[in-house]
C-alpha cells in the first residue's frame, strides 16, 4: 500500500509540474499568438465566485472598457465582457488594469503599480519571474514589434526589406554575406545575394512553429535543414540576420537565440531554391527540397503527414499517457502484493 501511495505522490508532482510549465509561458504566448489581445482598460463591473476549499474568490466575469491598446484587435472606449478569468485579484470598479486575452479559456488580469507613456510597472513583478518577464517585454518594445508583425499578415515585402528595413541592402553597411547550413559557414557573393533578395517576395504569415517541428516532435534535429543568413560588416560583425526553412518559413532568427524559430513570413519554395543556388554545388546536391509548392496551411508538400494540433496539445496527451501508465503499473503492483 505504501508503494501505491508513493506512486500517486509522483503523479501529483507530475501534474503540478505540468501546470507550472504551461502557466509560466503566458507572456510568451501573448507575444507569439497573432490573435492575442493585450491592453490597459478600466473595470466597469465584475462578478466573482468562491473557490472550493479556499477563503479566496476568483473572478467569473469582468466588463472592461479599453483605454490603451498594446496588441491585437482592441477598440478604445468600446466595452468588452470576458469570462473564465484566471485571476484572484481583488478588483476595483473604475480602476485600470492590464489585460491579456489568448482565447476564451485563457484570460489574465495584472494589477498596475504605475505607468506612463514609456513604461509600465506591474505589481508583484519583483516576486514572480513570469510577471517580471511580462513587464520587461512591455517596456522593451517586444509587444510593439509583435503588433507591427501582426499588422503585416497577408502583406508582401521583398526579402531584402525583411532583412533590412530600408530600400536597399546595397546602401547598408553590409560587406559580407554568410550562409550557415548544417553547422558550416559558406561565404556567398554579396551582389548576387542582394539581387535575389530584392526579387524574392515574402508574405506576412500567422506565427507558427516550424512545420517539421510540429510534424515530428521527437526529431532531434528539426533545424538541420534551416538556412541561416548572416549579413556582416567590414569587421565581421553581424548587423542583420534571418533564417529560412526548406518549406519557406521565414523568421528574424539566429543560432544565438534561445527561443524557438517561428514563421513570421513565408516565401515560395521556388524562391528558397534561389537562395540555395548561392551555395557550393556539392552542398546543393545534398539538400532536401520539398515539392515546388507555396507554403500555406492549405497547401503543404504532399509527402508529409497532415499538421497536428499545437505542440502544447502533444505535451498534454503525453502527460495523460504517462499518468495512465503509472496508474496501471500501481494497480498491477497492488494486485501482485495481495496474491
Amino acid at each position: 500500500m505504501k508503494k501505491l501511495i508513493s506512486l500517486f505522490g509522483v503523479i501529483a508532482v507530475l501534474l503540478a509540474l505540468s501546470t507550472s510549465v504551461f502557466a509560466g509561458s503566458i507572456p510568451e504566448s501573448l507575444l507569439g499568438e497573432d490573435g492575442a489581445k493585450v491592453f490597459i482598460g478600466t473595470v466597469e463591473n465584475f462578478t466573482t465566485k468562491s473557490i472550493e476549499g479556499s477563503s479566496q474568490v476568483s473572478i467569473e466575469t469582468v466588463e472592461v472598457i479599453p483605454t490603451k491598446k498594446i496588441k491585437g484587435e482592441v477598440e478604445i472606449g468600446v466595452k468588452e465582457t470576458y469570462t473564465r478569468c484566471d485571476s484572484v485579484l481583488t478588483l476595483e470598479k473604475g480602476k485600470e488594469y492590464l489585460f491579456g486575452y489568448i482565447d476564451e479559456n485563457n484570460f489574465y488580469i495584472y494589477d498596475i503599480k504605475s505607468r506612463d507613456e514609456k513604461s509600465i510597472k506591474l505589481v508583484d513583478a519583483d516576486k514572480y519571474d513570469m510577471t517580471k518577464r511580462f513587464e520587461d517585454y512591455l517596456n522593451e518594445g517586444a509587444f510593439t514589434m509583435a503588433e507591427q508583425e501582426r499588422s503585416t499578415l497577408g502583406k508582401q515585402i521583398s526579402f531584402a526589406e525583411f532583412l533590412y528595413k530600408k530600400p536597399s541592402l546595397s546602401s547598408s553597411p553590409v560587406e559580407k554575406v554568410s550562409f550557415l547550413y548544417q553547422g558550416k559557414h559558406y561565404e556567398v557573393d554579396k551582389e548576387p545575394f542582394f539581387q535575389i533578395a530584392e526579387e524574392i517576395m515574402v508574405t506576412g504569415a500567422k506565427n507558427e512553429m516550424l512545420y517539421e517541428t510540429q510534424e515530428d516532435a521527437k526529431t532531434s534535429a528539426p533545424y538541420e535543414t534551416v538556412l541561416y543568413i548572416e549579413l556582416l560588416d567590414a569587421n565581421d560583425k553581424m548587423v542583420y540576420y534571418g533564417a529560412v526553412s526548406r518549406f519557406g518559413e521565414v523568421d528574424h532568427y539566429g543560432l544565438f537565440m534561445s527561443r524557438l524559430m517561428q514563421k513570421d513570413y513565408e516565401m515560395n519554395t521556388e524562391d528558397v531554391s534561389k537562395l540555395y543556388s548561392l551555395l557550393p554545388a556539392d552542398v546543393q546536391k545534398e539538400m532536401k527540397m520539398p515539392e515546388s509548392l507555396p507554403v500555406s496551411a492549405a497547401n503543404l508538400p504532399t509527402e508529409l503527414t497532415d499538421k497536428p494540433v499545437k505542440d502544447s496539445a502533444g505535451w498534454i496527451v503525453g502527460g495523460v499517457a504517462l499518468i495512465a501508465a503509472i496508474v496501471c503499473a500501481s494497480v498491477f503492483m497492488l494486485r501482485k502484493n495481495h496474491k
